[in-house]
């Protein structure tokens, strides 16, 4: 039969050996046995990929694998399944070839689908942008000890994880101090160069890895490895014909030589490509390049080149020649080079404004205005792209962050409103680049047509919007504009019947105006401030019913130090008055520039601040700054005389409170006191929690066993306030943030997929507001998972609590609701109890500090069974009463 096989499969037309395999399996003359049938609807099923009859071979792998999975066969079984998750793939049907390719793994063989399931796996986590989980599945594929044993597959899958290290550090510009990376894919290039003559037949392929060889030697500053390595991509590529791929590096490489000094060699090679590529984006980043590392002092000499480079990108140079005009969005999304264009007009903002303080022509302050402008539109259409490929934070390059430039560029031309524009506008897409994975996952079992229908209304939107926008009195782009908009809203109202949670991530953060969040705070009596921070340049915005404060963090690269001791002193159980000291006089240096406007202490007396931080701020509770430099500390904390709060965003607040929350019953409580997971202590002042807990009214506590992931899952839906007394931490791996219940741990991203109608959730727990503060991505904690579904307020730690002094402000707070206070003002009273009750020792900041409150700060109320009672009693003795008084007056008639 094995010899029939083969002859049919020799036959080059799939429909032939469709036919002859379906008269072979129909033939009942012929014995067949069960491993020979599995064989044959393998075959078959072969036959009708090639044929791109994908239903139809689905089919038929799906009766050899029930065949396969009774013979236990694992190697044929492997082979079946991988086949039906390469053509669920051809169907963008990913979650399903996803749970196949697991199938495959999770078997741990040793044959050649399984290690191209872990390929697999990972390129799929890739395209999502969990780059972590991708080397997750490499690793573990490598620490199978029989699949690497055969050197191919360890070269295979070494070759997989220099891959995705590449893609982490392709985008990176700064100089990294931990190593242990580079020292990963150096012990991966190992087992690549000692299987080298694996890779000799697949020349392409060897090119790739040297030129990620190159990248990730390149980004820790190692650039002669760097050079070594795009020489030998670049060699292979010219010998074998691959002229693009050769110029690519050709590139690479002149950048290298350019931040070697070596602006001769480098130029040569600029010019070779400007003359001998066909491809704009070549010629562009030649350009660009050229322009970026040109040597000279002087800013204006390099934007010829850098406006040279957006205008051939844009394939505009035949129709400007040498005039020069920022291309319309139009323009870019025409030319294909959207990311790419991108890129440039970051430089060229950021050369302009370097201009400007050269020449003090504010001429180009204004370009560089018109510029940012234009790259805010670009982001927008581009991260609304599913694509987790192309959602990385373009707008950081080489060191600049393109909207603190645009704060800088609104403060140079006094123009606070925009500069609050750009500041909420940041912090609405720091919040989608935290949902792009959960939102890329969604999205792979979405139809392909639709997500690119979805894409085209939305750029229709947008650039009808913006050229509306230039033409406001122009009637028929007013009605193009109504008419496309209606069409996509009916287009994504449709989506969200078919794919709640998916549209939901595609949702729109509306961003505030200045002018209403100043009438907002007027109408209150309250303030606020608003930050936008980077390692060398600071803004601030500040509002307390005068004229708003436009300020300048000056020194910031101080700044961050003297942010970084007082972070440390902060988290210390115990300090010395001379530690103390210091403490005092850091934290009032650091009080002076957040608020560098006159009479900053006075104007800060006795308000209700609301504090939108950014980056390293958001680890500071501005509770515990001092306010005075001098004194006694207890007495000098901005907590005695200030009312605090903190919102992600006022834009991002307005639309988490358009949410009606309706939840049924009041209060759950979720304490596991112990875990399963060892490593995790048990919580021994939890006992004390629960007690006071208890005595509210509609109140659920689920303790020990019952305090599990499931259980929260279940009831997270149901109540107002949500208390969860646990750990918390981050992945060593992912670095992402979970929540540890009896049994399992919930995840940032899970958290991000769970609806709940809580006004306030309270995150008792160690570090439950302490994330990752990777460059430009903002602070990645639980809070935002809470948020993202409906949660109007978190409470939440900045360090591990001491169990004790949480425990009494926790419960001051619950007593200070109670007496009808704001969230925040209940906050701030519990702390200042705190702080006049104990002396020395346990009034550091460690102690009273942690805690933080994000989100609305409305009047919330728990009723408790003793008021209950009261209240019953009371009513009892008054109707007894009624009934003494008119049982006596009948006597008395």
């Amino acid at each position: 039969m094995s010899a029939t096989i083969d002859s049919i499969n020799q036959f080059a037309k799939p429909s032939v050996r469709i036919q002859k395999f379906n008269i072979l399996i129909d033939n009942t003359d012929i014995p067949k046995t069960p491993k020979t049938q599995a064989t044959l609807f393998y075959e078959l099923a072969r036959s009708y990929n090639k044929a791109e009859s994908y239903e139809k071979a689905l089919l038929n792998l799906t009766k050899a694998i029930q065949i396969q999975k009774q013979l236990k066969h694992q190697n044929t079984l492997n082979k079946s399944l991988y086949l039906k998750a390469s053509v669920y793939q051809k169907l963008e049907q990913t979650s399903e070839a996803y749970a196949l390719l697991l199938q495959i793994v999770k078997a741990n063989g040793a044959d050649k689908y399984t290690c191209n399931s872990y390929r697999k796996l990972a390129n799929i986590e890739r395209e999502r942008g969990d780059y972590y989980r991708a080397l997750q599945y490499l690793n573990t594929g490598i620490s199978n000890k029989k699949l690497s044993e055969n050197k191919e597959f360890k070269s295979l899958l070494s070759s997989g994880i220099i891959a995705i290290y590449s893609k982490i550090y392709e985008t990176s510009f700064e100089v990294k101090d931990d190593i242990s990376d580079l020292a990963i894919v150096k012990a991966r290039q190992k087992n690549i160069e000692d299987h080298l003559d694996f890779f000799q037949s697949k020349p392409k392929m060897l090119a790739g890895i040297y030129t990620n060889l190159a990248i990730v030697y390149d980004s820790f500053q190692e650039l002669e490895n760097a050079l070594k390595f795009y020489k030998k991509a670049q060699k292979i590529y010219k010998e074998n014909g691959y002229i693009y791929e050769e110029w690519d590096v050709a590139l690479n490489i002149a950048i290298v030589y350019s931040r070697q000094q070596k602006h001769q060699l480098a130029n040569q090679i600029y010019q070779r490509i400007i003359e001998a590529s066909d491809d704009a984006d070549q010629k562009a980043n030649a350009y660009n390049s050229k322009g970026y590392y040109l040597n000279t002092e002087f800013s204006k000499e390099k934007l010829p080149y850098l406006e040279k480079a957006v205008i051939i990108c844009s394939e505009l140079d035949t129709q400007l020649k040498n005039n020069f005009r920022l291309p319309t969005l139009s323009e870019i999304k025409t030319s294909g080079y959207e990311q790419e264009i991108l890129v440039y007009l970051i430089d060229l903002a950021d050369h302009y404004v370097q201009t400007y303080k050269e020449e003090k022509d504010q001429t180009y302050l204004y370009k560089a205005k018109e510029t940012v402008i234009l790259i805010d539109q670009l982001v927008s259409l581009i991260r609304y792209n599913v694509d987790a490929e192309a959602s990385k934070l373009f707008w950081i390059k080489k060191g600049v962050n393109i909207y603190m430039l645009a704060v800088e560029i609104c403060y140079r031309l006094h123009d606070v409103e925009s500069a609050f524009y750009f500041m909420e506008n940041n912090k609405a897409l720091l919040l989608q680049e935290n949902i792009k994975t959960f939102q890329s996952k969604l999205a792979s079992n979405i139809p392909r047509n639709l997500l690119e229908r979805e894409y085209k209304l939305n750029y229709e939107v947008l650039n009808l919007q913006t050229q509306f926008q230039q033409e406001i009195d122009n009637q028929t782009l007013r009605k193009s504009f109504a008419d496309k908009k209606a069409e996509f809203q009916t287009f994504m109202d449709s989506m969200q019947r078919a794919y709640p949670k998916y549209t939901k991530t595609k949702e729109k953060v509306a961003i505030v105006s200045l002018q209403n969040v100043m009438e907002t705070c007027t109408q209150q009596k309250a303030a606020f401030v608003e930050y936008i921070l980077h390692e060398t340049d600071g803004y601030g915005i500040y509002y307390d019913g005068e004229n708003p404060e436009f300020f300048k963090i000056e020194n910031t690269a101080n700044f961050q130090q003297q942010l970084k001791k007082l972070k440390m002193f902060m988290t210390k159980r115990f300090m010395n008055s001379e530690a103390l000291k210091t403490y005092q006089t850091i934290g009032f240096e650091v009080f002076q520039q957040l608020f560098p406007f006159k009479n900053a202490s006075r104007r800060l007396q006795n308000k209700k601040l609301t504090i939108v931080a950014d980056q390293n701020l958001q680890y500071l509770p501005f509770e515990l700054i001092p306010m005075k430099k001098e004194g006694k500390l207890s007495d000098a904390y901005l907590v005695n005389t200030v009312e605090t709060s903190y919102v992600q965003s006022f834009s991002l607040f307005e639309q988490i409170q358009k949410k009606q929350n309706a939840p049924t019953e009041a209060l759950l409580v979720i304490a596991p006191n112990e875990f399963e997971d060892k490593e995790l202590p048990a919580l021994a002042e939890t006992t004390e929690v629960l007690e006071f807990l208890s005595e509210y009214e509609n109140s659920v506590l689920l303790t020990r066993k019952e305090a599990s992931k499931e259980n929260f899952i279940k009831h997270r839906n149901n109540f107002n306030i949500i208390h969860v007394n646990t750990h918390a931490g981050l992945d060593s791996i992912s670095k992402m943030p979970w929540l540890a219940f009896y049994k399992e741990k919930i995840t940032l991203t899970e958290l991000f997929g769970l609806e709940n109608q809580a006004d306030l959730v309270i995150l008792d727990a160690c570090k439950t507001n302490d994330g990752v503060n990777l460059s430009g991505e903002g602070i990645i904690n639980l809070s935002r998972g809470f948020f993202y579904n409906g949660t109007q307020s978190v409470l939440a730690s900045q360090w591990n609590v001491n169990e004790q002094a949480g425990n009494e402000i926790l419960q001051t707070f619950y007593t200070e609701l109670n007496n009808g206070n704001s969230k925040s003002k209940a906050l701030q009273l519990a702390k200042k109890a705190y702080l006049q009750k104990h002396q020395n020792t346990q009034n550091t900041p460690y102690y009273w500090a942690a805690f933080t409150l994000t989100g609305s700060t409305d009047v919330i109320m728990l009723p408790s069974k003793n008021n209950n009672t009261i209240f019953i009693i009371g009513a009892i003795l008054f109707i007894l009463i009624i009934l003494f008084f008119g049982y006596r007056k009948k006597i008395l008639k």
